[in-house]
Order: structure tokens, then C-alpha cells, then sequence
């Protein structure tokens, strides 16, 4: 189809809000996934369209009004995929414990050398993370104890 002179077709482009996630904001949504796993919004390990709704309802009224499942789902893989990288490791190695004040994995005597970086990361919100999600963790594989 030919266009008239001067006439220019701009592409649709579907506006993404970028998000920047806080603690607070990573609580509060810890906080609404809790209570819809407790509701038993959640089986098997799938959140049921419910869940989502109230958690997108929740986040929406206490940290940004724009917010969307998108939203919410990205921040869920964000913050599982660093907790399945902790639990995974540590679950194997004998010598470390959790330590919820620091928020740091301690070890007892020796250094793991793959182990390093948790010495000096924190990982916030660990134990709400395991209780979401460590028990989808149970069969995954550890890949350092490859054989």
C-alpha cells in the first residue's frame, strides 16, 4: 500500500516500566507470597491465578500502582534463581550454617574455595526463600557433585 508524501508510520512500541526493586519491596512481596501459600494458593509448586491476583492487587496498593504479574513473576525468578544458587550449594557442603543475623553462610573451620563469595554476600530474605521455594529445590542436582 503506497503512503502519502510526508505521512510517516511510527512502529507500535508497548511501553515496558523498568522496575527497580528495593529490600522493602522484596519484603513486602515475600510477604504477600507467604500469605497466599498459606491460603494454599500454591500447588505443587505453581501459584494459581488467585495468588497472582492478590499479590498483584497487594503490591499494587503498597509499592507502585503500575504494577503488573510480569513484574512480579521477573522479580520471583530473579530472587529464586540466587536462592536456588545459595541452597543448592550449601545443602551439599558440610562445615557451613545459615546465619539469619548476618544474613551469611558461616563456615566452621575450612574454606571451600567455590564457596568464597558467599563469605562476604548477603542473602537477604534466605529463610522466607526457603520456606517459598526449598522445597522445589529437593530434586533439583547439584552440580558441583557431578561425578
Amino acid at each position: 500500500m503506497a503512503k502519502d508524501k510526508g505521512q510517516s508510520v511510527e512502529p507500535r512500541q508497548v511501553s515496558k516500566e523498568i522496575l527497580r526493586w528495593t529490600d522493602d519491596m522484596d519484603q513486602i512481596l515475600l510477604n504477600a507470597l507467604m500469605e497466599e501459600a498459606n491460603k494454599g494458593n500454591r500447588h505443587d509448586g505453581a501459584w494459581t491465578i488467585e495468588a497472582y491476583s492478590n499479590v498483584v492487587d497487594a503490591l499494587r496498593s503498597l509499592v507502585a500502582p503500575t504494577m503488573t504479574k510480569q513484574h512480579i513473576k521477573n522479580r520471583m525468578k530473579t530472587l529464586k534463581d540466587h536462592f536456588a544458587e545459595s541452597y543448592d550449594l550449601f545443602g551439599s557442603l558440610s562445615g557451613f550454617e545459615w546465619n539469619p543475623t548476618t544474613r551469611r553462610f558461616e563456615a566452621e573451620n575450612e574454606e571451600k574455595p567455590h564457596a568464597a563469595k558467599w563469605k562476604t554476600m548477603q542473602i537477604k530474605h534466605y529463610g522466607v526463600l526457603k520456606e517459598l521455594f526449598g522445597l522445589d529445590r529437593a530434586v533439583g542436582k547439584n552440580p558441583l557433585l557431578i561425578e
